[in-house]
């Protein structure tokens, strides 16, 4: 009922893809990334099947998406990834028995003056080990390290760092890094459990995983390793984008097509209308020739994507008319063969789905 256009997920292969993960970090504890809404699949459903497929706890970007979290039930330990941004967060966070990253002393200094034995506040140190964005420089972290770890109101972690170039697994920036965190992790007394492998060190930098894994990406099924598909590692598309032919324009030779006339017609031609376009998230600058299935057939665009509409080419295609299936993102056409076409990374495909699309879950 209603607009055809919609997202499907699939309970299954997320799942499945958890499943690769643990496989190939035997004996870490697996953090699952669901920040950005679950990169576009939905933070309350993702986080339901990750909890019931074993997930040991969850990553989050944010105060907000953690209240998501615990207000959907989830019981599995949350992080918030980038720690608080304001003292009075601290509150929630208690309450809720969230935990934090923390990447600045002042964030140190508050956690400890607000903490209480009575509901301490599980905390990692986050260390700068190379990518320049967020943590302490090495000489602040064995003395913050040790605040923390002594602290009555703080159920201590230990490290956590973030790799820069792991999408290029045989960069040897990736061994300066592992080997920065583990002398870091050194530098506390005792030692400390410690977390660096995003997806692409999971699946390709094994002596990255250490004590803790923080899979993203490859949970959802696409590549975060360049020039590998997420089918060459094992990996099931947990989204399909779906939509259908609305209507049926003809083309004659030398007619044009579309906003700014962007394409010509250079013989007759089927053109198939669907209603989805960027105000759904489907990139404006995809231009003719990006690839989508109608029925069990690929095809493609023509012209420009509009904010509720894009053309596809039915020219080929003499049996598909108005209500033909079409799939733009998906088992048929996948994130990483979407971002090659649009100049982007999966990521950005998949996190910028809009929330208007309708959501069916399998």
């Amino acid at each position: 009922m209603g607009r055809p256009s919609l997202v499907r997920v699939s309970a299954r292969a997320l799942a499945h893809n958890l499943e690769v993960a643990r496989r190939h970090a035997i004996g870490s504890r697996v953090m699952t990334v669901v920040k950005a809404d679950a990169y576009g699949h939905g933070l309350e459903w993702a986080a339901g099947v990750l909890e019931e497929g074993g997930a040991d706890a969850f990553g989050v970007a944010c105060i907000e998406e953690g209240i998501r979290l615990r207000e959907a039930g989830v019981r599995r330990p949350v992080f918030i990834l980038e720690g608080f941004f304001q003292r009075e967060e601290l509150r929630a966070v208690q309450a809720l028995d969230l935990g934090l990253v923390l990447h600045r002393p002042e964030q140190v200094d508050a956690v400890l003056e607000e903490a209480t034995p009575e509901a301490p506040i599980p905390c990692f140190l986050k260390a700068d080990t190379g990518m320049h964005r967020l943590g302490l420089d090495h000489d602040e972290v064995p003395a913050q390290a040790e605040r923390l770890a002594r602290a009555p109101g703080v159920a201590w972690q230990g490290l956590l760092s973030h790799m820069a170039r792991a999408d290029t697994p045989d960069d040897p920036y990736n061994d300066q890094q592992v080997r920065c965190l583990r002398e870091l992790g050194a530098s506390v007394d005792g030692g400390c459990p410690l977390s660096l492998a995003n997806s692409a060190a999971v699946l390709a930098r094994p002596e990255a995983h250490l004590d803790w894994v923080r899979p993203g990406l490859m949970l959802y099924g696409a590549s975060p390793l360049e020039g590998w598909s997420g089918a060459d590692l094992g990996l099931e598309p947990v989204l399909r984008l779906e939509s259908s032919v609305i209507t049926v324009r003809h083309l004659e030779p030398g007619q044009w097509l579309g906003y700014g006339t962007a394409f010509q017609a250079e013989e007759p031609m089927r053109v198939g209308v669907v209603p989805l376009g960027y105000g759904d998230g489907y990139p404006r600058h995809l231009g003719t020739g990006t690839p989508v299935r109608v029925g069990d057939r690929e095809t493609r665009t023509l012209g420009r994507v509009c904010m509720d509409m894009i053309f596809v080419d039915l020219t080929s295609l003499p049996e598909a008319g108005e209500g033909a299936r079409v799939e733009l993102l998906g088992p048929a056409v996948p994130a990483e063969a979407l971002a090659r076409q649009a100049g982007t990374i999966p990521y950005e495909i998949l996190c910028g789905l809009r929330n208007r699309l309708r959501r069916v879950t399998e």
